[in-house]
């Protein structure tokens, strides 16, 4: 009879753990869940920066071209201006 009662104790203690472990898998699959909306979530937003400074390069590489060719322009018409003045004093 002890040993029926031992095995009914043991019966339901290892059904109160099945079920603990059950509630416990639940929360770690919301919890999971959630985790994988948050990774979504902030993989969409480094996509977003990542367009972003692609865009903001890009822009800064042709205003950097075109503070080139004015740079450029600009020193020759200086080279210019100073070859016509030793021009102009040596005649």
């Amino acid at each position: 009879m002890k040993l029926l009662e031992a095995l009914e104790q043991k019966i339901v203690s290892l059904v109160e753990l099945a079920n603990g472990l059950k509630k416990e898998n639940e929360q770690l699959k919301q919890d999971l869940s959630g985790q994988k909306e948050e990774v979504e979530k902030f993989k969409n937003q480094v996509e977003m920066l990542e367009s972003s400074m692609l865009n903001e390069s890009t822009r800064l590489q042709e205003k950097l071209n075109e503070e080139k060719e004015l740079t450029k322009s600009v020193v020759d018409d200086l080279i210019k201006n100073i070859d016509a003045i030793i021009e102009s004093e040596n005649q």
